[in-house]
């Protein structure tokens, strides 16, 4: 099947009149001069035999615009074609002489306006200089191109015989004739215009109907209008959408797509930016447009085209998305079953409107799900313990659009349980005042099994023992003996820290050492081989002057109740003492008690050493 603007000139196309089919010739493809209307752009067809004969005019008037033949064309004769071709033949305009007895032609848009009309003279090939009183009422027809004045090619018949046939081109040197093609294809402008002629109708179709194989001509129904178009009810200025559309149906079944269109400016112009047999097509909508409007419309193979669906105009909002945060903090150290706080710097909106910021998190490397939506530039959460790794990413947000993320790097969980250490005092807890050595008792322990626990104990920072500890024994930090004596008057603090290598637990408690009085002998008498006479005591350090000094002597220290005697004034003075006691009953053995105890001052003092001698 082909349609008939591609057919040649000269080709035979067959149309039904009353019900037969009959064959028309085509004469001319298109407008044939600047002197007819657009609307004679299209495909000519001259009916090939004389369909009948009859009267150009009722009355010898050759005025073809208020003619018979013309009225009759216009009306009973196209009345005879099957309604689907009827309603496919061109109203056109056509050249005619406007009136009678004159030359003057009217063409262009003041042209005839019919769909069924006589050729004129120039039209089938002749012209003023072959033929006296001429009107130039059109131009030579491509068929008739090349004719001589006797052309078989405008010998029309009927019933077998050849047949003088009317033109519409009047006769202007007398007002009663017009002109006609002669029997032998010549013209001859002696007939009267109530003389009977034969009729050979001209039309002009739509280039694009189609031809079937038999010549036959059907006309193509256009498709439906597509049922729906649909386009966001939200258009951001910058961004591509989707414009989607219900499908057309096309009772030819020749539907071969879809055109789509936009406007930019409330339906004043538009321009087309698809094409094709998709239901839907993308369209980027520059930053700045107004609104926007889309329409769509069916098309088939024919050409035919359906009605447009057109969207609502949707008001474009030029929003600018925020700046993603510029940095986002996540703590290197991450432990499980703790918690954890994240920050990020803030963003800017050169539209003035940021929103907030989503928070979101993905765990072991999989999906990220937000959790946290708002205005805060810091978020505290909780890791929980068994996870491997954590990572997050942040946004910004306006009530239109989103920033692009900024993601931190991938952390691994700690899942380590530090030790605990158990004591009936409280960490940070305060001992009080100690005068005397004193012990605090405490067990470790560690929730994961093959973790051991080295613990440290330390007084002010100074590590006193380190020992494997057995998980949940009791153990007892001891500041007794030699060990509390080196330790200064004043706040201290002990420390007990238990680690599995991987973390620390310190448990600290605080006490204060104030001793105002000391106490210095011998922890065994010197044994003597007979009784002493004297002794000398010296002692070496800084003792205030208000301090209580006492320094006592025995020669019988192995007896039950040792004589004790006062040396207090022979030692201040640097003197030897005369010892009074002669007696012994376990024999004679040495000792001496150095006592000391601060005055009214307070100030303390200290002995570095007591030596002496006895004999």
């Amino acid at each position: 099947m082909s349609n008939l603007g591609s057919m040649s000139v000269g080709s035979t196309v067959k149309l039904k009149v009353n019900g037969t089919a009959r064959d028309f010739i085509i004469v001319h493809q298109g407008k044939p001069s600047s002197m007819y209307d657009n609307s004679c752009n299209g495909t000519w067809l001259l009916m090939k035999d004389v369909y009948e004969t009859r009267q150009w005019h009722s009355s010898n008037t050759n005025s073809y615009k208020a003619s018979t033949i013309h009225e009759y064309l216009n009306g009973t004769f196209l009345n005879l074609f099957d309604s689907n071709i009827k309603n496919s033949i061109k109203q056109v305009k056509i050249p005619y002489v406007n009136g009678t007895g004159n030359s003057a032609v009217a063409s262009g848009s003041s042209g005839l306006s019919a769909k069924i009309f006589l050729l004129s003279g120039y039209e089938v090939g002749w012209a003023q200089s072959t033929h006296s009183y001429f009107p130039v009422d059109g131009a030579c027809l491509k068929y008739f191109e090349g004719t001589s004045s006797t052309d078989s090619k405008r010998i029309g018949y009927l019933n077998g015989s050849a047949t003088g046939w009317w033109l519409r081109s009047p006769y202007t040197n007398y007002t009663g004739n017009a002109w006609h093609v002669y029997s032998n294809g010549d013209c001859y402008s002696g007939g009267r215009c109530t003389y009977s002629y034969g009729v050979r109708p001209a039309l002009v179709l739509d280039s694009l109907l189609s031809v079937s194989s038999d010549g036959s001509v059907s006309t193509n129904s256009a498709p439906s209008t597509p049922s729906s178009i649909t386009v966001p009810s939200s258009i951001m200025g910058g961004t591509t959408i989707t414009v989607k559309w219900g499908t057309s149906t096309d009772s030819d079944s020749n539907l071969e797509g879809y055109k789509v269109e936009r406007s930019t400016n409330g339906g004043s112009s538009w321009s087309q930016i698809y094409q094709g047999n998709a239901t839907s097509t993308t369209n980027t909508v520059a930053m700045g447009t107004s609104s926007v409007m889309y329409r769509v419309k069916a098309y088939d193979s024919a050409g035919a085209e359906s009605g447009y669906k057109t969207s609502s105009q949707i008001t474009v909002i030029n929003n600018h998305a925020p700046t993603a945060p510029a940095t986002l903090s996540v703590p290197t150290a991450v432990k499980g079953g703790g918690s954890i706080t994240i920050t990020w710097t803030a963003s800017t909106d050169e539209d003035g409107n940021l929103s907030g910021y989503k928070l979101e998190r993905s765990v072991n490397g999989g999906a990220y799900s937000e959790i946290y939506k708002g205005t805060a530039l810091t978020y505290k959460g909780s890791i929980t313990k068994g996870w491997n790794t954590v990572q997050y990413r942040v946004k910004a947000y306006d009530p239109y659009a989103e920033s692009g993320y900024t993601t931190s790097t991938s952390r691994t969980v700690d899942n380590n349980t530090a030790p605990t250490i158990t004591c009936s005092n409280a960490s940070g807890s305060n001992l009080g005042t100690k005068n005397s050595g004193f012990e605090v008792s405490y067990s470790v322990d560690d929730v994961d099994s093959a973790d051991s626990v080295t613990v440290k104990e330390k007084l002010d920072g100074t590590v006193k023992r380190t020992f494997t500890a057995t998980k949940k024994a009791t153990n007892k930090f001891q500041v007794t003996g030699e060990y509390f004596m080196k330790v200064l008057n004043g706040s201290h603090t002990l420390a007990v820290e238990a680690s599995d290598g991987k973390a620390t637990t310190t448990h600290s408690l605080t006490f204060t050492k104030s001793v105002t009085s000391l106490s210095v002998t011998l922890s065994s008498p010197i044994a003597l081989d007979a009784a002493p006479e004297v002794c000398a005591i010296s002692i070496t350090g800084s003792i205030p002057g208000d301090a209580v000094l006492t320094v006592k002597v025995t020669n019988n220290a192995n007896d039950a109740s040792p004589v004790w005697e006062d040396a207090t004034s022979a030692v201040k003075s640097g003197l030897n003492h005369i010892f009074e006691n002669k007696t012994a009953s376990n024999g004679f053995a040495f000792n001496f008690l150095v006592t000391a105890e601060r005055g009214a001052s307070g100030n303390g003092g200290y002995i570095t050493s007591i030596q002496g001698g006895v004999q």
